[in-house]
């Protein structure tokens, strides 16, 4: 027996009509640091969607975009991404952001594989673009935003357009068409360090479902009249989700533009008294060390959502116990249309209880299932087996976008000398997605991630978290990063090396590692504490601001680093500094 409900197309159209008219005068402001003194630009949920719908007259009637094209976007967090966005997909075309963090091959291959036809850049990135389009033959045009039309020359036929002459004059009412619910909405691409980027295609009844678990109490909770502070850019899987979920609630909004740095965070936040905030864990280390040395007259936050990467515990300590803020750990992925787990502990936990409940990954939601994998076998959850955790759901890809354009004399079929794939070992036969992710899950639903797959260090047989080592240091007041991977060890076969970047009045010697290291006996077996130390004025980050494991690898591999080596496991006395790498 069917039921008598009716079937109405779950999309962001939906999305975009409902919150310019009903939460029509709610606030987006775009924060511009490199105008002193007129840093603040306001605008409102109606005047977006009027010029998205203006953008999407100007797709059809100058840019030729009739269909399901690709509409690709090179900016920042600001007003125009969000109308480029609504405007794009819900006519029916496909919004395709580029991390413009990325390296220029990177945004090259995603632009062929996507077969971008018309890109929205921001005009201060116009040499970027430039360099990134020399050979590219699919896209036509390029509008800029800002003001005038950059000087750069762009290769090819390509036409260029300012963004505001664009819609300057263009009906600000657009006959939205009536599209499937599963039609793509928005094409975004993962951004692993190995291979080529991997295509995700996200429906618009996924996005439409994202924003409606975004607005629960067990997840976000993006609530109306509470103003946002978006640091996670619209390029990395549309700020999660986030301007979807305001725009059903009545969510003020915040966009940062090109600057994240600690000072503007901290000048935008005291403007704007944002109550939520999301971004990568980096953000917000380098946001409290600026306010050890500049403190804020007031916090208005009371919640910050951090992802992206592991979240030291010690950083959530210390935004709760200085300033009264929860920093609340989230995990997914772009394969799961972003947020996956949230951890807010349940009703009722205290003290250590609760505690573990706050670092670890979060709880699953409903919409989401899961299960954990050792050797090829589904292990029990209850008893905390660790393994690779997999899931599958409605907001979980089934596999990856396959372009005609990587079949075989496309212009997307390799990367960097390689032949593109579309990475079906990443599925299981039955469906699940294999996340890479190595960890556990408690019986009431709470995900634990222990170590990304490739970065488990091997050591005699035994396998040591780089997590867990990265935590324990990082809570060390002396460290501002740190990062482990493995070393070559004639013994062990594999050993940990703590990359780390010490506080400015600490001297890297071997003494400050040895008093590291004896930090964490406390915690943890002596086999497991890395006798490798290398200190670093810096560790690179990734486009999406995890730890570059691939390029300190790299460096590594190079010789760059000066290693320093402690007494390992067994070994009865200290070794010094100097020791050829890898010698016992």
């Amino acid at each position: 027996m069917l039921s008598t409900m009716q079937d109405i197309p779950l999309s962001l159209t939906r999305i975009l009509e409902y919150g310019s008219s009903v939460h029509g005068q709610t606030q987006v402001i775009t924060w511009h640091s490199a105008n002193p003194g007129n840093e603040r630009e306001e605008t409102t949920f109606a005047d977006i969607g009027a010029r998205a719908a203006a953008f999407a007259h100007a797709l059809h009637d100058t840019l030729g975009i009739t269909g399901d094209e690709r509409v690709g976007s090179l900016m920042w967090n600001c007003a125009e991404h969000l109308e480029v966005l609504f405007g794009t997909a819900c006519k029916g075309a496909v919004f395709t952001p580029l991390n413009k963090q990325l390296m220029n091959d990177q945004i090259r291959h995603i632009i062929n594989h996507a077969e971008v036809r018309v890109i929205v850049a921001d005009c201060r990135l116009a040499e970027q673009l430039a360099q990134v389009l020399e050979g590219v033959d699919c896209v036509r045009a390029v509008v800029f935003t800002g003001v005038g039309k950059p000087s750069t020359a762009l290769p090819g036929n390509v036409e260029i357009y300012s963004y505001e002459q664009l819609l300057d004059g263009r009906s600000t009412v657009y006959d939205w068409p009536v599209l499937d619910e599963h039609t793509a909405a928005a094409l975004c691409y993962s951004t692993g360090t190995t291979g080529a980027p991997k295509g995700v295609l996200y429906s618009h009844r996924a996005l439409y479902l994202e924003g409606m678990q975004l607005r629960s109490s067990d997840s976000l909770c993006v609530t109306h009249g509470e103003t946002f502070l978006c640091c996670i850019p619209i390029y990395h899987v549309l700020s999660w989700g986030v301007p979807f979920a305001a725009w059903m609630t009545g969510t003020p909004l915040v966009l940062p533009d090109a600057d994240v740095s600690p000072a503007t965070l901290a000048k935008i936040i005291a403007a704007t008294s944002p109550r939520v905030a999301h971004g990568v864990p980096t953000i917000w280390i380098q946001l409290f060390v600026h306010y050890l040395k500049n403190p804020p007259e007031r916090m208005t936050l009371t919640e910050i959502f951090a992802g992206g990467s592991p979240v030291p515990p010690q950083l959530i300590k210390s935004w709760e116990e200085r300033y009264g803020v929860d920093v609340v750990h989230v995990w997914g992925m772009a394969e799961t249309t972003t947020v996956g787990t949230v951890a807010r502990p349940p009703s009722g936990a205290s003290g250590e209880a609760r505690w573990a409940y706050r670092i670890s990954q979060g709880r699953f939601p409903a919409s989401l299932e899961y299960r954990v994998v050792n050797d090829g076998h589904v292990v029990n959850t209850t008893d905390r087996n660790a393994g690779e955790i997999q899931v599958r759901g409605n907001l979980v890809t089934g596999s990856y976008y396959h372009s005609p354009a990587s079949e075989d004399g496309g212009a997307a079929h390799e990367f960097r000398g390689k032949d593109v794939e579309d990475a079906d070992s990443k599925f299981t036969a039955d469906g699940w997605l294999r996340t890479g992710d190595v960890g556990f899950v408690t019986e009431d639903g709470f995900l634990t991630v222990e170590d990304r797959a490739r970065d488990v260090i091997r050591s005699g047989g035994e396998w040591i978290y780089s997590v867990q080592l990265e935590n324990l240091i990082m809570a060390n007041p002396v460290v501002l990063e740190c990062a482990v991977i493995g070393y070559p060890d004639k013994q062990w076969v594999e050993r940990p090396l703590a990359v780390t970047v010490l506080a400015a009045d600490i001297s890297p010697t071997i003494e400050t590692a040895e008093r590291l290291r004896n930090g964490m006996r406390s915690e943890l077996p002596s086999w497991m504490l890395p006798e490798y130390w290398t200190f670093v004025k810096s560790i690179d980050k990734t486009s999406v601001g995890k730890f570059d494991k691939k390029d300190l690898r790299a460096h590594l591999a190079e010789g760059e680093y000066n290693i320093i080596r402690l007494k390992g496991p067994g070994e009865a006395q200290r070794l010094d500094a100097g020791e050829e790498d890898g010698e016992d």
